[in-house]
């Protein structure tokens, strides 16, 4: 009996149990946060290699800018804030029921939710570590903790829901898709309006800088924002791809073509890339001035992005490592948009379109 008692799987130090606990909260809640917290640091650090440059700005010109210009501040910490928030809902509301009924201290998975609030903040930390030396990056970095902190813990009051009136097949799949981007991705919609600011301000900062204007800074500021959109992109890609595949047996059953349903997932597709550009181009033009050429050529390329993100999302909707390909994708539609807009101008847009277009029929039917 005294053997049994002093084993140490009877009996454990206090401080063990704790360390167990705040690990298992760790994994179950902080580890997938960074994960998607991925996201919007690879769009940071896209934006942050145009804008700071070897003959761009520096950082202390943007946070300086930001500290005695209101209407700049506010910009930049409302995109921030919307880029982090998707975040810091899971670090703040924590998804899994079952950590509530773990035994543990509840002031010690406050202070590393607050620790992991900080630390992820990383492209925010960094700029205004550059920008502003140690005290002011934490005063600012701070502040916006506690900002996004309030902002995570509000719950959203439930929309009663409505029986849905559809006249026919191809407008109810469409609507059932974008009623599955509104349901399940608003964190990366949130995100990818963050994101789309980021991308704008970019592509204008270069536009401006480097003196151009019509067509010229059209197509610059388009394969800028190209490239800046798709960590945006990625999450409501895959959304779209899963309410596809969860509406096959519906379809089926109705009789509804495949041509229908691919046409169903292309405009759910183009509506999330048509959105986030447009958003790009306000904040493109607010930054270089109004351009004609812009909105045309930048939401043509919008449009044959969406079409080669199904073409990728199509080939490889039964691939158990769709993610990876899906992201993949991206980057070589976005690729294939800076090449086409390099080569040809602004008609690399429709030169986009038609490939986009031409690859969505070569899918097996």
């Amino acid at each position: 009996m005294t053997d049994m008692a002093s084993s140490p799987h009877v009996r454990q130090p206090a401080w063990r149990a704790e360390l167990r606990w705040i690990t298992v909260w760790t994994r179950a809640v902080v580890v997938p946060a960074s994960r998607r917290a991925d996201a919007a640091w690879i769009g940071c650090g896209i934006v942050a290699a145009v804008l700071f440059g070897p003959t761009a700005m520096r950082p202390s010109d943007l946070t300086g800018l930001a500290l005695h210009d209101p209407g700049v501040g506010v910009v930049l910490g409302a995109t921030w804030l919307l880029v982090f928030l998707p975040t810091a809902r899971m670090i703040v509301r924590p998804g899994p029921v079952y950590l509530y009924s773990l035994p543990g201290d509840r002031r010690a998975a406050r202070l590393v939710g607050a620790l992991a609030l900080i630390a992820l903040q990383l492209p925010w930390l960094a700029l205004w570590l550059a920008g502003e030396g140690v005290l002011g990056a934490a005063a600012i970095v701070l502040g916006t903790t506690v900002v996004v902190a309030g902002l995570a813990s509000w719950r959203p009051p439930r929309l009663r829901a409505r029986f849905p009136t559809w006249r026919g097949p191809g407008q109810a799949l469409r609507a059932i898709h974008l009623r599955a981007l509104g349901r399940r991705a608003g964190d990366a919609l949130i995100r990818g309006a963050g994101l789309s600011v980021l991308a704008g301000i970019a592509g204008g900062l270069l536009v401006r800088n480097n003196h151009l204007t019509g067509e010229a800074a059209a197509v610059l500021a388009t394969q800028v924002i190209a490239i800046a959109l798709v960590p945006a992109q990625i999450g409501t890609s895959l959304v779209a791809l899963g309410a596809h595949r969860e509406t096959s047996w519906l379809a089926d059953a109705c009789g509804i073509s495949r041509a229908t349903r691919v046409a169903a997932l292309v405009h759910a597709l183009a509506t999330v890339d048509v959105a986030a550009t447009a958003i790009a181009v306000v904040a493109a033009m607010v930054v270089s001035g109004k351009n004609p050429w812009l909105p045309i050529v930048s939401l043509g390329v919008a449009f044959g992005t969406a079409l080669g993100q199904a073409r990728t999302l199509l080939a490889n909707e039964t691939s158990p490592t769709v993610a990876s390909r899906a992201a993949i994708g991206a980057i070589l539609v976005a690729a294939l948009a800076v090449v086409c807009l390099a080569a040809l101008g602004a008609a690399g847009a429709l030169a986009l379109a038609a490939i986009g277009g031409s690859a969505l029929l070569l899918v097996r039917p």
